[in-house]
């Protein structure tokens, strides 16, 4: 069931009719809490961010936006990046929350527990 559930989600997202110049991601993950399948959606500066399934009834979010400077006397392929945390949340499965006013270049991790490694 979670696969057809997955399987549904990626189609719908390609003929889902969010319209031009949005961008649709998917987050799909089979952990030790079952499995993950998260949908975010970002149009005319609106992040639309859906939890869809979950092992432990949540997702949980961390929205952040990577800074790189060149490094003090390094060549131009040296970097130095940092992370500037946007924001955290939680969602329960079926839930929705938007959020405006992020960068273009923003990214996200999403997992099922709240202490799951991977969103460092």
């Amino acid at each position: 069931m979670h696969l057809l559930t997955a399987l549904l989600a990626c189609l719908l997202s390609l003929f889902g009719g969010d319209g031009p110049g949005s961008r649709t991601r998917i987050d799909f993950a089979r952990a030790g809490q079952g499995v993950l399948l998260s949908k975010t959606t970002l149009a005319d500066g609106l992040a639309t961010f859906q939890c869809l399934s979950s092992g432990s009834g949540a997702c949980h979010y961390r929205l952040y936006q990577e800074i790189c400077k060149a490094a003090v006397g390094g060549t131009a392929l040296e970097q130095h990046c940092s992370r500037r945390e946007l924001g955290r949340f939680q969602l329960h499965v079926g839930a929705r929350r938007q959020v405006g006013g992020l960068p273009a270049d923003f990214a996200q991790c999403v997992v099922a527990a709240q202490d799951a490694p991977g969103c460092a």
